[in-house]
């Protein structure tokens, strides 16, 4: 149907739709939201509701379907979620005002990184708008969380700019990612994996990188001088300079479009935006998303789902924004030592009165989402309740600041600082609004009687239109003497009086036909009419001043945003400080100290996860490391003997101590870490057409090119997802290379079932070999799961193939191949002792080896045993520099060699071997 042949209905529609491409749009109509053409066949799919058509008679149906009013929060949740953008369509015209088409505006554009409504988001995580830009060496980024206000922005230069920007992408995970246009080339994969198309009303255009919508805006909207401008605007400030921002283009540019585009969208200035923090790499501890994933700091990889992860174990909190706080504590942690002392010390105050805990906690509990109820305050979309939950809120501060104001922790004191009681708001709250008023402004009795002299008198009229009308009707019967006079009310006509047929030449002079009835009259008079025009006015009149008053209430509390906001920061900082107290004491956390230097030192170490899930006791152990003795450890072990949670919970440990929490330990002695890496577990990325193997050694590659003797890195089965000479080789070099590299040289955590690699410890000064041990009781294998010093001798496949239920045929089977191959194994072996043996031996004094070379014998045993040992060595085996050296020697024909040529071979290889 074209445009030009439409109804004025849908062609309001197609100008709307123009106007917002790329969205879904939920058209107005009545009682019920309606989504036509594309939008509504994408609508039926993916909100499961039933497809019909308009205008089926003409021969030209249009797609459409819809949802009732009182239930579109549901849908566009389940849209957005899924990455859509949909705009919101609103009648913002009353339809009794005009004879025409009612005007309709889009409200509002609800989009992955800008829901904002309770309905759309999770209490306890954050959702970020992310922006990125720049070009070439330099790039800036910025990450908004509309919900609440937080707003913070980064900047990168040289030639890893994009890399680092990109951590830090993966660090905050936003819903949405914007980018000038001109940066498609730098989205392309991921656009093209998406199968991205800007004219579709697919998720966000189609382009979804990592579970990220991705928005291409015009690049105009990321001039450096409109975007500063917009800034100041927002912050009143002459310069950006305060914000940290002086010279730094690129992060001004992302700021702006993020701020620009959450305005835009909600229509709203998001005057609770009020503050801009910037920060480098360097602030916080790095975690990127593998390292996340494999630690299962907030989710688990396990089928279980939810329950598991690290999040799960700590957060006691008890409101939103505290929860989010710990959470980004734990994505985030600290790399200042000043900072995690204070938060230490104030968990160590917190935790030492269980009396002070349980009060605080019991407030805590009764106040609401200070910080995202703030957001919807200025952001036009709070509700009665919402300003009456902030009331309730504020009155649980002041015993709170009593409470800390006892506690001898410097964090707790200044938290007792920064909280404003508020008193003046909670008093404006309570004066003006009704203690339990109605989820919607619409619904009436927000305001409390008392506030408003002029809407008392209008509910008065009301409540006592009932009286008026009986004491009318009485008065009426007696003026007319018509006992059988009745006033009534319906929707077409009014309030009038019925009369019967009868009784109809008895009427007062004064009194109005207005309707004719079979057996009745209907008539009206002069008083009824302005009764009548003064009660129903009355109801709409109520709604508009209740309107009115509400929203001149939100506009004096949101005056006070900052302070509200300086309160719910200081709120969820407590929250969350109390939130680690609590689970130091019930898991027996201890405090680590915290130093400056390299080595990590913990005793009796457990695994926060695991201890608190297993039904059996947990086996804790001791765990030391440096930047020098002892800075690559080879664990060896059964399989299932527990290597990798070693690995997991030394990372665990550190990164609970770097966020200000109390460890799982009987003692632990930390130095501050500047990044975690981890290669831990086997995955594939098939979307990419990336195997297993080829994934292991991306993430070992990122690893090697990034870390450095401040990071801890853990590498679980290195080399394990290819041919057994080409995985021991790698898993041999990577070892060596974060072993002896100057700029990359970390801690290391290398659990390997290669028992070849535990070489390394008598090859390089800084390797150390452990174990995990296992016993042998009739016939069972006994993990005991305690880590020492030393090698293992057997890694107990077989034994946890038969705990996964494999057949017994098979068992056996297994059983007997492995003793052959053992066998034949030590066969091999015996028989070349024997033949080397049997001939010449190589002299061991320096000057016996001129009269040992002419012996031919001699050397050809001499070059046969040079043969033998690559076999039999591994430390000539994976010595890169010898490599050479060995080829050379496989190409030498032993046989026709003369003794002065064996002579002149052997000299140069004593002169070149290392």
């Amino acid at each position: 149907m074209t445009v030009q042949n439409s109804t004025p209905m849908l062609r309001q529609y197609h100008e709307l739709k123009r106007q917002h491409p790329g969205t879904i749009l939920f058209f107005r109509l009545g009682d019920f939201y309606e989504l036509f053409f594309e939008d509504a066949v994408t609508g039926a799919r993916e909100l499961e509701i039933t497809l019909t058509a308009r205008h089926k008679e003409r021969g030209t149906p249009i797609p459409m379907c819809g949802v009732p009013h009182h239930a579109v929060a549901g849908h566009i949740s389940k849209l957005v979620r899924k990455g859509y953008r949909v705009a919101i369509c609103e009648q913002t015209e009353d339809p009794t005002l005009t004879k025409k088409l009612v005007r309709r505006e889009v409200v509002r554009i609800i989009t992955p990184g800008t829901a904002v409504d309770p309905q759309l988001i999770e209490a306890r995580e954050s959702v970020y708008l992310a922006a990125v830009c720049g070009s070439g060496e330099r790039m800036g980024a910025a990450f908004l969380d509309l919900s609440t206000g937080e707003f913070r922005a980064t900047e990168a230069n040289g030639a890893e700019a994009w890399s680092r920007i990109s951590a830090d992408v993966e660090s905050y995970a936003p819903r949405e990612i914007l980018y000038p246009s001109s940066l498609n080339m730098l989205f392309k994969g991921a656009r093209d994996e998406a199968g991205a198309d800007s004219s579709s009303t697919a998720p966000n255009q189609g382009a979804v990188f990592q579970g990220v919508a991705l928005t291409p805006l015009d690049d105009w909207l990321f001039t450096e001088e409109s975007c500063a401008a917009l800034l100041r605007e927002q912050f009143g400030a002459l310069s950006l300079a305060g914000y940290g921002l002086e010279g730094k283009f690129e992060a001004v540019r992302a700021s702006g479009a993020c701020l620009r585009y959450a305005q835009e969208t909600q229509r709203a200035a998001a005057a609770h935006v009020t503050d801009l923090t910037y920060f480098e790499p360097q602030d916080h501890l790095i975690l990127d998303q593998i390292t996340v994933r494999n630690l299962e700091l907030t989710e688990t990889q396990g089928a279980s789902g939810r329950g598991r992860a690290l999040f799960d174990v700590i957060d006691e909190t008890m409101t939103g924004m505290g929860a989010r706080l710990l959470r980004a504590w734990l994505l985030r942690p600290s790399v200042r030592r000043g900072e995690i002392e204070a938060r230490l010390g104030a968990v160590e105050d917190l935790s030492a009165s269980q009396m002070n805990r349980d009060r605080l906690r019991a407030w805590l509990k009764e106040i609401a989402d200070l910080e995202r109820l703030t957001g919807r305050l200025n952001m036009g979309t709070a509700s009665p309740r919402d300003l009456c939950a902030l009331g309730r809120s504020l009155s649980q501060v002041p015993p709170i600041r009593r409470t800390l104001s006892e506690s001898q922790a410097s964090l707790l004191q200044i938290l007792h600082e920064n909280t404003d009681e508020l008193a003046d708001v909670r008093s404006l709250i309570e004066s003006s609004l009704s203690e339990e008023p109605p989820a919607k402004l619409s619904d009436g009795g927000a305001i409390r009687d008392g506030y408003s002299p002029e809407l008392d008198e209008l509910r008065l009229l009301s409540r006592n239109a009932k009286q008026t009308i009986a004491t009318l009707e009485a008065r009426e019967r007696a003026r007319s003497g018509i006992s059988s006079l009745r006033i009534r009310y319906n929707g077409v006509f009014g309030y009038f009086i019925e009369v019967s047929k009868a009784a109809a030449a008895r009427v007062p002079p004064n009194y109005e036909r207005r309707q004719t009835l079979s057996n009745a009259e209907r008539y009206t008079t002069p008083e009824l009419k302005e009764w009548e025009t003064k009660v129903l006015g009355a109801e709409d009149r109520m709604t508009q001043l209740e309107t009115e008053i509400f929203h001149d209430l939100c506009l004096q509390i949101s005056a006070h945003t900052k302070r509200i906001q300086a309160t719910a920061r200081a709120l969820s900082t407590l929250d969350a400080l109390l939130s680690l107290a609590e689970t130091a004491v019930r898991r027996r956390y201890v405090r680590p100290h915290m130093h400056d230097g390299d080595e990590i030192e913990i005793i009796a170490g457990r695994h926060p996860t695991i201890e608190a899930l297993s039904e059996e006791p947990f086996i804790p152990n001791d765990l030391h490391m440096n930047n020098s003795t002892d800075r690559l450890l080879i664990i060896t072990g059964p399989n299932m003997g527990g290597k990798s949670t070693i690995l997991r919970q030394a990372a665990l440990i550190n990164i609970l101590a770097q966020m200000g929490s109390f460890v799982p330990a009987e003692k632990a002695s930390l130095p501050i870490l500047d990044r975690v890496w981890t290669r831990v577990g086997a995955s594939d990325d098939l979307a990419r057409g990336r195997s297993t193997f080829m994934v292991e050694m991306t993430e070992t590659a990122t690893i090697l090119h990034n870390a450095t003797p401040r990071s801890l890195v853990l590498l679980d089965e290195i080399g394990r997802g290819t041919a057994t000479f080409d995985g021991l080789s790698i898993a041999w070099a990577v070892a060596e290379y974060l072993h002896d590299s100057a700029e990359h040289a970390a801690k290391t955590l290398f659990a390997t079932h290669y028992h070849e690699l535990t070489e390394l410890a008598e090859r390089l000064p800084g390797a150390q070999n452990y174990q995990i041990t296992a016993a042998e009781r009739d016939g069972e294998v006994v993990f005991l799961h305690r880590l020492e010093p030393g090698r293992a001798s057997k890694s107990y496949g077989i034994e946890v193939a038969r705990l996964a239920g494999l057949p017994p045929d098979v068992l056996v089977r297994a059983r007997d191949v492995l003793a052959r191959l053992e066998r034949y194994e030590l066969d091999v072996f015996a028989e070349e002792d024997q033949e080397i043996t049997a001939e010449a031996s190589a002299p061991e004094a320096e000057n016996d080896w001129d009269s040992w070379a002419l012996n031919e014998a001699g050397l050809k045993t001499a070059a046969r045993r040079a043969r033998q040992r690559r076999i039999a060595t591994q430390a000539t085996l994976f010595d890169a520099t010898n490599q050479g050296l060995l080829d050379e020697l496989r190409g030498v024909d032993v046989e026709s060699l003369k003794p002065h040529e064996a002579l002149e071979i052997l000299a140069q290889i004593r002169k070149r071997i290392v």
